[in-house]
């Protein structure tokens, strides 16, 4: 009798836990992220004469295109390396269902409420209003936009591109490679920590104190979940609340 031959096709991955191996190749890819921004800050410093074009739409747009590139990057290679080779298959990478897009929406606002007081409280202890000239509210993440077409291009880097590229590398790769290691909770803390850290960049110092209670909603959903879905629109949830805030009283 024919006993038949073994297929010489590679066998089909099946991820060991919640993620893959690349706490590595994260690290080197947000080390080369923050020193891309860092380096964009003072090429614009320089050309400017600014020592502080954090304020600069353009150096906005080209600081999170150089993190990102960094992120999506080190995700590449880490999938390659280690993975299948898929972002499906290793991250959860999927176009959200009706229950992610509810879920997201929730999260995402119940995340924004800590953020919302912080800033009222901000406005009442320095005795400003939001409708003075110097107001907040003529304010998105630092910046002053000029024209509609600013606001368009800060709109679509917060609401498409951040909850796209930052979940990815953060609850995608890092949570998962640190989840193999100490297991889910630890993972989603040390992952909102880092998360929180790596804003202060472009956000200023009190980024942690703002965005930490968000990042450990985006690192419980990509946990309960087991993909990135719902985290990618409650982290477009909570960008976009941003305008709604203060998009109508920045044109009055």
């Amino acid at each position: 009798m024919a006993v038949p031959l073994a297929s010489s096709s590679t066998p089909q991955f099946i991820p060991k836990g919640p993620g893959i191996k690349g706490g590595g190749v994260a690290a080197v890819g947000a080390c080369f992220g923050v020193l891309a921004s860092v380096a964009v800050q003072f090429a614009f410093a320089l050309a400017s004469g600014s020592f502080d074009p954090t304020q600069s739409v353009s150096f906005f747009v080209a600081s999170e295109l150089a993190l990102w590139v960094c992120f999506f990057g080190a995700t590449m290679v880490a999938t390659r390396m280690n993975g299948s080779g898929s972002l499906v298959t290793d991250f959860g990478l999927s176009w959200p269902t009706f229950k992610d897009t509810w879920t997201g929406v929730l999260g995402g606002v119940i995340g924004r409420l800590w953020p919302l007081l912080f800033v009222i409280l901000i406005v009442i202890a320095n005795g400003q209003g939001f409708d003075t000239p110097n107001s907040t509210a003529h304010r998105v993440l630092g910046l002053a936009p000029n024209g509609a077409w600013q606001w368009l291009l800060i709109g679509l880097f917060v609401v498409v591109g951040a909850p796209f590229f930052e979940e990815l590398f953060f609850r995608g790769l890092v949570q998962g490679a640190f989840t193999r290691r100490v297991g889910a909770v630890p993972a989603i803390f040390i992952t909102a920590l880092i998360f929180s850290a790596v804003h202060t960049i472009n956000e200023g110092l009190l980024a942690p104190v703002v965005l930490l209670p968000m990042a450990l909603i985006l690192g419980y959903l990509k946990h309960k979940t087991g993909r990135l879905a719902a985290g990618m629109v409650a982290h477009a949830t909570f960008n976009a609340s941003v305008f709604l805030l203060f998009l109508v009283p920045a044109f009055r």
